[in-house]
């Protein structure tokens, strides 16, 4: 399931580069809402534009986007942890009454409150993603360093004499990174959902911004013409979202 998960990343990404056609140019207009032909394999969307090439680039600015999101939730949630274990007792005790409210606090409010400063856009809406998803990576990340720490083999490495350097890097970390890989394909799956979600909502900026979340709000007026052109963004989210469930739940067991 991961090498699955990998191979699905890869191939979206692709998108990014290279398509048939542009995934902008309406060169198709007099085609429009047509269905599959061998030269246009899922049809033309209600603009003329070849609607596989525009999937295929929605799909790569979804994984993207929500691998951007993911570095900043992953920086933010480590910078946090950092801070909390080495720094004073009142930095700690602070930064986790900041995570418990922080935890109640939707990504769409986030995101509102990021577009009060910031013009809409995908760079807005990863920051909001990001954000929002710091404080359940900051509680997974101290119960894995927590019980990483407290384990024999650590504090043996610690009456040996190695410093916090050693610790992290050669007895900690290999240890640790299953769990934090299993962690990651959680918030990336979190990160498309709502990045897309927000997408849908119309706060993407550029309405011809190609993402899964802004295909499916831009075809929803051609459901009853032409349903594929909004299913199939669905189906499309699906095949990122269950291989990532999948890494997950295998690197978890």
């Amino acid at each position: 399931m991961r090498l699955l998960f990998i191979a699905i990343l890869v191939f979206g990404l692709a998108g990014l580069l290279w398509t048939p056609y542009d995934s902008f140019d309406q060169s198709f207009r007099d085609t429009a809402l047509a269905g599959p032909t061998f030269g246009h394999w899922l049809g033309i969307d209600g603009v003329g534009r070849d609607f596989f090439s525009r999937l295929w680039a929605g799909s790569g600015n979804s994984i993207f986007l929500s691998l951007n999101a993911l570095c900043i939730t992953f920086i933010g949630a480590s910078l946090l942890l950092l801070a909390e274990q080495s720094g004073p007792r009142w930095i700690g005790e602070s930064i986790r009454h900041l995570i418990g409210l922080w935890v109640a606090v939707p990504v769409v409010f986030i995101g509102l409150l990021i577009l009060l400063i910031l013009a809409p856009s995908p760079k807005a809406l990863v920051l909001a993603a990001g954000l929002g998803n710091i404080p359940l990576a900051f509680r997974q990340l101290r119960i894995y360093w927590l019980e990483q720490r407290s384990a024999t083999y650590v504090e043996a490495s610690v009456v040996l004499g190695a410093d916090f350097r050693h610790l992290l890097l050669q007895t900690i970390w290999p240890n640790l990174r299953p769990n934090l890989f299993s962690l990651a394909s959680l918030l990336f799956a979190l990160g498309v959902l709502e990045l897309s979600g927000l997408a849908f909502l119309g706060l993407m900026g550029d309405p011809d911004f190609p993402e899964l979340g802004s295909i499916l709000r831009q075809n929803q007026a051609y459901l009853h013409q032409a349903p594929a052109l909004v299913f199939l963004p669905g189906l499309a989210m699906i095949s990122i979202l269950l291989p990532a469930h999948g890494a997950r739940l295998k690197k978890s067991q």
